[in-house]
């Protein structure tokens, strides 16, 4: 493995630990267990089980499937709203209009407090295209349309706002078939395969505290002893792993979904940009006579 890779699993390691300790109590066996097989394996004095490298290639492949889906994810929202403010608002008023809906009575009560909001306003806001639009469009009516200039204005006015109202219909289209569940792809697996993966770790470290009692056993009760405890512990360990392995499997077949939402966005882009040349097309013609 690389030291990247090694790094970061001590991290997910040292997580793993301290929510285990704090579930158990750190005065606990179990927990001064796990912190004292911890401690060594940092040290390089403890033995310890090493997952196969099957299991560590596709939990690096799920990992590394999630964590650039959400980089594309924010870049995709910065594609969409390229204005910074505009796309502050959107993003806090889907987290109202989510908290709204949430199973903590604390959230709702906070969105409810907060004047309505109901998520993205991005195909509500005047594009770019209408502004334009409509400044031409006033200033040709000013200057008269029996002018070439004004009858130009209107015309190319008119044009950009329908430019900009395809333009919406374009945004809310990349929006609902892309970026939602573009930006929501194995949000929900991967909280459980977190919660999954370090109860594993924690599984693993009771399992190689296990085995070293039994290298530091005195007597034949306490061999015997600790040999059922490695016996237990290796079973919880098994189930564990399998029911890791599982979800991360999972995960990685749903990954395969993930071109659908590009195919979508693709679409979307074919769509507007034929709508558009047509439009600016018949736009050209008619200025032209």
């Amino acid at each position: 493995l690389s030291s990247g890779i090694n790094a970061e699993y001590g991290e997910d390691l040292g997580q793993s630990l301290r929510e285990g300790l704090g579930t158990l109590g750190s005065m606990s066996v179990k927990g001064f267990d796990r912190a004292k097989q911890f401690s060594q394996e940092k040290m390089g004095n403890a033995v310890k089980t090493e997952y196969d490298l099957e299991y560590i290639q596709l939990a690096a492949r799920v990992e590394a499937t999630q964590t650039n889906i959400n980089k594309s994810a924010n870049a995709a929202r910065n594609f969409l709203q390229p204005n910074t403010a505009a796309r502050l608002e959107d993003m806090f008023n889907e987290k109202v209009t989510a908290a709204e809906t949430s199973t903590n009575a604390n959230l709702r009560d906070l969105a409810g407090k907060i004047p309505i909001r109901r998520g993205s306003a991005m195909d509500s806001r005047n594009t770019y295209s209408q502004i334009l639009g409509s400044h031409m469009k006033a200033g040709g009516t000013e200057i008269g349309d029996n002018s070439q200039i004004g009858a130009s204005l209107c015309q190319l006015g008119d044009a950009f706002i329908n430019l900009g109202k395809m333009e919406k219909e374009y945004l809310k289209d990349v929006y609902d078939n892309f970026f939602k569940p573009f930006s929501n792809h194995l949000q929900v697996e991967w909280t459980n395969i977190n919660t999954e993966k370090r109860r594993l770790d924690l599984a693993r470290l009771d399992l190689d505290a296990a085995k070293s009692k039994v290298r530091g056993a005195r007597t034949p009760e306490a061999m015997q002893q600790n040999e059922q405890k490695v016996r237990e512990s290796q079973a919880a360990f098994d189930r564990q792993y399998e029911q890791t392995k599982i979800l991360l499997t999972d995960a990685d077949r749903k990954s395969a979904e993930f071109t659908n939402h590009l195919e979508e966005f693709v679409r979307s882009q074919i769509n507007f940009h034929d709508n558009a040349k047509k439009l600016l097309e018949e736009t050209y013609a008619n200025m032209k006579k």
